[in-house]
């Protein structure tokens, strides 16, 4: 089993989705994408566990021009520090991001195991799509 959290930036703020029960073989099935982009059934597999609003206008442009340049924003740093398990439990965690620069980044300057592909895309499209449900 594998703990996975989904990293969702937004012009609201950075939102945290905790993903329940996920195996590392099962998240490409085909039966897995087709719950994550059902609205329905995705409020089933998908909780909101953090939000980090920005507090001004000013700051959500700095955060998501230092997302677009694969820079570590401090707010983003302190929002994961905050609310991840720390690298290197015993538990494997797992962060998916829509973006491999920041993924790498976030690697790197964290320790966090970071994922992109597929099913970390099709997590930040059903994001998109139920933001305002979320």
């Amino acid at each position: 089993m594998v703990l996975l959290h989904v990293l969702f930036e937004h012009a609201a703020g950075y939102a945290l989705l905790a993903v329940k029960e996920v195996e590392e073989i099962g998240m490409l099935l085909p039966q897995v994408e087709e719950s994550i982009l059902n609205i329905g059934k995705f409020h089933t597999v998908v909780k909101l566990a953090a939000f980090f609003p920005f507090k001004s206008a000013q700051t959500a442009l700095e955060n998501i021009n230092a997302i677009s340049e694969g820079v570590v924003h401090a707010d983003l740093k302190l929002f994961l520090e905050t609310n991840l398990p720390p690298a290197g439990k015993k538990k494997k965690s797992l962060l998916g991001v829509g973006d491999a620069k920041i993924g790498a980044a976030l690697q790197e300057e964290l320790g966090f195991s970071c994922q992109t592909g597929a099913w970390s895309l099709n997590y930040s499209e059903a994001c998109v799509c139920t933001s305002t449900i979320l």
